[in-house]
């Protein structure tokens, strides 16, 4: 399918990929335009619907009446649906092994995510959870303890790196576990790599 983006799962006509599934966040766009649906929001998808054409359900401000919703044939061109792991406000603890060195506060999160895979696995109650693992890039105000050199570092940095996304069986929304692969924009990244010290964002709830 041209036009869409390769971070960008396809919805065409009563086809919808497999690895749009509800509980997970998606941004929207329709293919070969350059605007997202729903003033650019990442939105949770809450349903899918059955039949031809299948009604996909986003979350809306009342319960009661859905107001964002599209229809997977009204766009004979199709949309991309680019998956959304870490959203602007969200709270990490920095991680060094078992310590913790800081907390990043993701400042914009506009920049793209692509999803690397998606798995399913048994729980004890035999039903399944869902894990994607996403690639992210976002901007966060990160602030660092480094308590061997004694210095307090707090500055606004690009943060990349490859989040841990869960949907419990028994669960509505899926919820980020962990983003490892930390990379920062930073002199402090030459710091973490000479030592082979590896980042752990673990989210604050």
């Amino acid at each position: 399918m041209t036009g869409l983006e390769p971070y960008e799962i396809p919805v065409v006509g009563t086809y919808v990929d497999p690895r749009i599934l509800p509980g997970f966040y998606y941004r929207v766009r329709p293919n070969h335009r350059k605007q997202h649906l729903f003033q650019g929001q990442s939105l949770k998808l809450v349903s899918v619907g059955m039949g031809y054409a299948k009604r996909l359900t986003f979350e809306s401000e009342s319960k009661l009446n859905a107001t964002n919703y599209l229809w997977s044939d009204n766009h004979p061109d199709g949309l991309g649906l680019e998956p959304r792991a870490v959203l602007k406000g969200m709270k990490f603890q920095i991680l060094v092994g078992d310590q913790i060195i800081g907390q990043a506060n993701v400042f914009r999160a506009d920049m793209p995510q692509q999803e690397e895979s998606t798995v399913k696995k048994m729980t004890p109650t035999g039903k399944y959870a869902i894990i994607k693992r996403i690639y992210i890039d976002v901007m966060c105000h990160i602030n660092l303890d480094l308590n061997d050199t004694g210095a307090n570092i707090e500055q606004l940095m690009r943060v990349c790196g490859v989040a841990t996304v869960r949907k419990h069986p028994n669960q509505s929304e899926a919820k980020v576990i962990r983003v490892d692969n930390v990379g920062l924009d930073s002199q402090l990244n030459l710091l973490f790599a000479r030592t082979q010290t590896e980042l752990t964002f673990l989210p604050i709830r």
